[in-house]
């Protein structure tokens, strides 16, 4: 798929099922240091930066290797049910993705451009596995046993 640009505020960006009423996730304290905040159906990781722009691409793929150009890398299990798309966006802007219905891990991965600004990669592989930082910055500190139920965020 190709690269798209969104805005990013309040340090997150996210990907949920397109069908949800309140997509976006309340965070905690636990939330931001393990970096994103999780339930069903939907997903918000912490950004680099608070705002600024970020070049996102939305990939369905086989692996989960990381770049090596990654500063951040999470995977979390996604289910996409049948007949509903997938959103990735800020809550300034989402783009509206079709995947086939079924079992995910999805794949962030994080870093910046060259010149400026962000970039994000959200890979769909097919199939599950738990939760995992698999690779943290200095501004990320994740317990042992990550939190795995966010609450969804007031309209």
């Amino acid at each position: 798929m190709s690269a798209i640009i969104l805005e990013v505020a309040y340090s997150q960006i996210s990907a949920f099922q397109s069908n949800l009423k309140n997509p976006f996730n309340d965070w905690t304290d636990r939330h931001t240091a393990q970096g994103f905040s999780w339930r069903p159906g939907s997903v918000s990781f912490r950004t680099l930066d608070a705002e600024g722009s970020a070049t996102v691409t939305v990939e369905k793929g086989t692996t989960l290797d990381v770049s090596p150009s990654t500063i951040r890398a999470i995977h979390v299990p996604f289910h996409v049910p049948t007949g509903v798309g997938v959103e990735v966006g800020t809550i300034i802007e989402t783009v509206e993705f079709e995947l086939p219905a079924g079992d995910y891990t999805l794949l962030f991965e994080h870093g910046r451009r060259d010149s400026s600004g962000m970039w994000c990669k959200f890979r769909f592989v097919p199939g599950t596995t738990y939760p995992r930082v698999l690779r943290a910055d200095e501004a990320l500190s994740p317990e042992e046993e990550l939190l795995m139920d966010a609450q969804p965020a007031a309209p």
